[in-house]
């Protein structure tokens, strides 16, 4: 046997033949021997090395014979553990005949130090093998693989992250025989990269996958740039990477869309489980989409919970039936190890090139606003942009610029609406209403610029403002008039905070103000979020002997219960139970009347604009009223040019609506 190898004595580095069947080494030369940590060739092949080789290792080395077979020789790391010691060697491999006709495998280790810097691209990319069954059972791990990733992993579904997935592998491996990709991976322990060979093994009805990690090949290959252009936990493309690629092959003009993709859920996750579980989340969401978006188009993580997809139009039927492929992927449930299966969906703003825009930005502002579009209709499905989203988006944007030059100058003017006291027809106090008159925007509606400053956070200082100038204006009408009205400002949930009551307490010192002249309105949706801080506030509030008015009653969801916990003074029912024409209307208005007297609140009566509506309240016996028939909202100088004299008698004119309350 030793003249049949005499050719290989001779060479400086490591050789042997090794028996694949027989699983035992024929032959090695004696740069071998330390290597295997061998005192003698007569030692080496006297040893077997199938005692400790996994099932995994055995189906690889089967591949491998069958390509040796075929005249290919492969070149790979290879790791090994003679006496129990890792050790690993870049290798090639090819099969050399043996007398008896069988083929066995000729084993060159290369460790030339040239050839070793050529190949330091593939410095981690050990021999790593699972072998599955029929059914997507982990059979084996070789040693290297459990080496690097512990043994945790048990099936094809854990390490793709996805069921349905790991059952098309098996059905492709079957009818192709081979597979071939790179993939994110679970290892059971990590995320990780891995470029994948897969041999179906017909007779045995196995999958064998060989696994390249090209963790470190990514970071080899410019690390730097594949950061700035990739996500770093998903490893997808990042904004600066997805706009790189569409705009390298922008030039061929083909026609593409841009689906904006926003998760539905996710923060409830993020909040329950944390961020580490919310994480894997992000990942196995990644997974699921890059198998949707594969051979059809590219995939970037926006960030948070974002995602932007690009795909061509010919490569998909139809921008509208993708993006509903896509939000039931992501329906299906996502089972994390730690906590189980998790569900979230998603909401999908389209937009597409060249018919909407030709610049990528503006498509991703685009699909953005189609998105937020989508969550408004409902979540969990997709809409499509439209010119009047970007009208909207322009119109939003030129109201945040000048609100906050508004802000600046205190460029706003508060109106009092009158509120009657019914038992005595007299003007018992106002309901202050901010306007805003802009040069250039006109007159704009305080329910188009009250939400866009509350989502900017530009209510709170605004807000302040209010109370400041109503508590001014208070002082101002109790010196002139000797009387001691009630002015009601309208507050935002973004100002509940722990520093609005001493605020407001010092407003009240500086004014010399009494507590009960000023009531602070809020509506039920108000106080629904972070209901136990709101609670704490209000209590706060109301310690200073301030009145809480419960505005908007019976729009809200919660109503009888807030007016059995928080320190609410008088309830204000909503003007569509006054104005509304059905005999339901009615019963509401006795109803809330009825309960209010039972807790002890007062009732305002919102928007009588008639009569006949006000004739109806008296008779149900409301403590308060307010409306157009009553009194318009007025600028302070107009009140009291004109009408300003009811705040001496109600009556003052005896064309006046109020007059209708004398008689």
């Amino acid at each position: 046997m030793n003249h049949t190898f005499s050719l290989f004595e001779r060479l400086q580095s490591p050789v042997w033949v090794f028996d694949i069947q027989q699983q035992k080494i024929l032959w090695a030369n004696p740069a071998s021997l330390p290597l295997w940590e061998a005192g003698s060739l007569d030692e080496l092949t006297a040893r077997d090395l199938g005692l400790d080789m996994t099932q995994a290792v055995r189906a690889q080395l089967e591949v491998y014979q069958q390509r040796f077979a075929a005249g290919e020789a492969i070149k790979t790391w290879w790791s090994f553990t003679p006496k129990g010691q890792q050790k690993k060697a870049l290798c090639h491999f090819s099969g050399i005949p043996l007398p008896d006709g069988r083929l066995a495998m000729l084993v060159e280790v290369i460790d030339e130090e040239s050839t070793l810097r050529r190949e330091l691209a593939f410095s981690g990319c050990t021999n790593l093998a699972l072998l599955f069954s029929a059914d997507g059972t982990l059979l084996s791990a070789n040693t290297a693989f459990e080496q690097a990733f512990g043994s945790q992993l048990s099936c094809l579904a854990n390490f793709l992250g996805d069921t349905d997935l790991a059952e098309r592998w098996l059905a492709e491996a079957r009818e192709q025989q081979t597979l071939q990709l790179k993939k994110l991976c679970w290892t059971g322990r990590s995320h990780c990269w891995f470029r994948i060979q897969g041999q179906w093994l017909q007779d045995k009805h196995q999958l064998l996958l060989s696994l390249i990690n090209i963790n470190q090949e990514k970071e080899q290959l410019s690390k730097a740039r594949y950061n700035a252009e990739h996500d770093f936990m998903t490893g997808l493309l990042n904004r600066r990477g997805l706009t790189k690629a569409i705009t390298e092959y922008q030039h061929a003009c083909q026609p593409y869309s841009l689906f904006f993709l926003d998760l539905d859920g996710f923060k409830l996750v993020n909040d329950t489980y944390g961020h580490a579980i919310g994480d894997k989340l992000l990942r196995a969401v990644a997974i699921r989409i890059l198998d949707c978006v594969k051979n059809k188009g590219l995939l970037a993580r926006f960030g948070g919970d974002e995602f932007i997809i690009q795909v061509e139009h010919r490569n998909i039927d139809s921008p509208a039936r993708f993006a509903k492929s896509i939000i039931a992927a992501l329906n299906k449930p996502f089972h994390i190890k730690e906590v189980g299966d998790l569900s979230v969906g998603c909401s999908i703003g389209i937009a597409s090139f060249p018919e909407d825009s030709q610049e990528i930005d503006t498509l991703i502002i685009q699909a953005d606003m189609a998105m937020h579009r989508a969550k408004l209709r409902g979540r969990n499905r997709s809409h499509h942009f439209s010119p009047d989203m970007a009208d909207a988006l322009y119109r939003k944007m030129t109201l945040r610029h000048h609100l906050t030059l508004a802000l600046e100058t205190s460029n706003f003017e508060l109106y009092y609406q009158p509120i009657v006291d019914l038992a005595n027809h007299q003007l018992s106090g106002f309901e202050a209403l901010i306007r805003w008159y802009d040069e250039e925007l006109g007159q704009v509606s305080p329910a188009e610029f009250i939400p866009l400053a509350e989502e900017t956070g530009q209510i709170v200082p605004l807000g302040h403002w209010i109370l400041k100038t109503a508590c001014q204006q208070l002082a101002a009408w109790s010196e002139k008039y000797q009387r001691r009205f009630v002015i009601s400002v309208n507050l935002s949930r973004a100002q509940l905070q722990a520093s609005l009551a001493p605020s407001i307490e010092a407003l009240l010192l500086q004014y010399d103000i009494h507590p009960s002249q000023l009531a602070l309105e809020l509506t039920e949706s108000t106080m629904l979020q972070d209901y136990d801080e709101a609670k704490q506030c209000l209590d706060a509030l109301a310690g200073l002997g301030l009145e809480l008015y419960l505005d908007d009653f019976g729009t809200g969801y919660s109503s009888l219960s807030q007016l059995q916990d928080l320190p609410i003074s008088t309830v204000k029912l909503d003007q569509s139970f006054v104005q509304g024409e059905h005999k339901s209307s009615q019963a509401i208005i006795e109803a809330t009347r009825a309960i209010c007297e039972k807790l002890e609140l007062k009732v305002v009566a919102e928007g009588v604009e008639t009569l006949k509506q006000l004739q109806y309240l008296q008779q149900c016996q409301f403590d308060y009223c307010q409306g157009y028939y009553l009194g318009r909202p007025m600028p302070p100088a107009e009140l009291e040019a004109s009408d300003f004299k009811l705040l001496n008698s109600i009556p003052a004119s005896p064309r006046s609506p109020v007059d209708m309350l004398a008689s």
